[in-house]
Order: structure tokens, then C-alpha cells, then sequence
């Protein structure tokens, strides 16, 4: 039930919540009370909707300090921040998409498109998601890809399946992966795995805007990102 609500998601009322959740009305309404009882629901008195409630907030802070990959992750990611000065992020594999669980702001000021902890975005668009499937054997990767489509978020979205999975086995050769205006227009991204005993447990990536480019090469923020990602791996192997 608390799946149901999200950053998009308005206040829901109880037969919103029971469809979203595929519960009888008198189920859901059962539920959500028990919900705004422990806090993690909380109700308007006025129109009877709920939204999440400030209980959320310990159970969210408290992962955030017991999870290994969010606490190595942000000195690793701080100093990236720092270095390039663009926003840097961490995103795992979470229903089929990249979820976007750590992510630190730009110093600049001229910065790429907000995104907050939380965010997803298709894997096929984005260089965190493209990381992703590259961290999955060839025969899953392309199943992912045929359930999920590759949807066209701009006119330079990939939606050719064989093209990107020329893509993918560049990252195996490169170990970086790019989004280059695919999923919003304006923005370059690049992502580099992160590896725990063998496996891709994570995607390290990095988002600017196109214009900024002149002042850096593509190359060279792919040198610093393929760094922190190999010693945000150590620090989880530590």
C-alpha cells in the first residue's frame, strides 16, 4: 500500500488507494487506518485523503545509515561532485528500472535537470540503466528489454534493441556507459559499474548539460567517473 504513493502521486482517497493496490474498498480502509495509527499514513481531516506520514521518515534514515552502498557511497560521490562540479548518483536495478537511491547536487551554476532520490528512469535511456543491464547476463538483459519496451523520450532515444546492445558490449569493453540526450533533451550522462564479489550491484553515474562540455572533454569526466566507481567497489569489499 505504500507503493502506491510516490514524488508524482497526489493525496488518494480510499477507493483510489484499494484500485491502485487491487483491494476491496473495506480491505484498503482497514489498512490505511492501521497505517495512519503507526504513522506511516498520514489523513487529512478535512477531505478524508491520504498521503505518507512522518514514520517514514526514521525507517528511511535508518536504511540509509545501515545500507553498505549508501554510506560508502557519499564521500565517493562528494568528492566526484566536487572534482567536476556536475551532479553526481547512484542507481540500482529495482523493478526493471533504474532507481536513483543517492544523489548529490551540482556546485555549478549551470546544471543538468533536477532529479532527487527516488527518481527512475527506463534502463534503455539512461547511462545508470544501460550500466544495469550490462551488469546482467546477455539472455536476461534482453528479456528486461522485452518487457519493458524502449520507450522514446526524445528524438535521440535508442529504440533500436540491436543498437544498444552494441552499446552494452562497449561498456563491458569500456566500462562506461552514456546517455547522450536520450532521456532529456540537452543533457549528457555517463555511468560506470559499480562491483561487489563479481557482480554489478550498483550504477555510479554523472549528468551535466551538453553547452558544458567545451570546458571539459567527455573523456576526462569518463577517467575521473571509472576511478570513483573502482573505489567505491573497494570501499564495499573493505
Amino acid at each position: 500500500m505504500l507503493k502506491a504513493f510516490d514524488c508524482a502521486t497526489p493525496p488518494l482517497g480510499v477507493t483510489e488507494l484499494a484500485a491502485r493496490v487491487g483491494l476491496h474498498k473495506s480491505t484498503a480502509y482497514r489498512l490505511a487506518v492501521t497505517l495512519v495509527a503507526e504513522g506511516f499514513l498520514r489523513q487529512d481531516p478535512d477531505t478524508g485523503r491520504y498521503s505518507l506520514g512522518d514514520s517514514l521518515y526514521r525507517v528511511a534514515a535508518g536504511f540509509v545509515e545501515q545500507d553498505p552502498l549508501l554510506r560508502a557511497g557519499r564521500p565517493v560521490l562528494e568528492a566526484l561532485r566536487d572534482a567536476c562540479g556536475h551532479m553526481v548518483s547512484l542507481a540500482v536495478l529495482d523493478e526493471e528500472q533504474a532507481l536513483f537511491v543517492q544523489v548529490i547536487e551540482a556546485t555549478l551554476p549551470i546544471r543538468a535537470a533536477a532529479m532527487a532520490a527516488g527518481d527512475r528512469l527506463p534502463l534503455s535511456v539512461s547511462a545508470a540503466g544501460k550500466v544495469l543491464l550490462a551488469g546482467l547476463p546477455r539472455h536476461e538483459a534482453e528479456a528486461v528489454l522485452r518487457r519493458q519496451g524502449m520507450p522514446r523520450l526524445t528524438p535521440a532515444s535508442v529504440v533500436s534493441r540491436q543498437r544498444l546492445m552494441r552499446e552494452i558490449a562497449a561498456i563491458h569493453r569500456d566500462g562506461i556507459g552514456w546517455s547522450r540526450e536520450e532521456a532529456v533533451t540537452g543533457l549528457l550522462a555517463l555511468a560506470a559499474p559499480v562491483q561487489r564479489a563479481g557482480r554489478t550491484v550498483a550504477a555510479l553515474s554523472m549528468a551535466c548539460p551538453t553547452n558544458l562540455l567545451r570546458a571539459r572533454s567527455p573523456d576526462q569526466l569518463a577517467r575521473r567517473l571509472r576511478q570513483a566507481a573502482h573505489e567505491l567497489s573497494s570501499r564495499l569489499h573493505e
